[in-house]
């Protein structure tokens, strides 16, 4: 569970970093929605419960969006 859970956790921050100078948010939409199934694979192998990845995604993308935001102040 760990090990998801950060790889969330680098992913969202991964992800606000490479479209930080890019103001079109479907672009960064679209690679989370990409991540969602490696994710799901990646918890059903190591025999996580699914309302867990779900929610593990969920916080993941709210960390994305506090990071994007973070970028856009800048």
């Amino acid at each position: 569970m760990a090990s998801i859970f950060l790889l969330t956790i680098l992913v969202a921050y991964l992800l606000a970093w490479f479209y930080r100078n890019d103001y079109d948010p479907m672009k960064m939409i679209n690679a989370y929605l990409i991540y969602s199934l490696p994710l799901f694979l990646l918890g059903l192998f190591i025999h996580v419960r699914i309302i867990l990845i779900f929610g593990t995604y969920i916080m993941g993308m709210i960390i994305l969006i506090f990071r994007n935001q973070h970028y856009f102040d800048r």
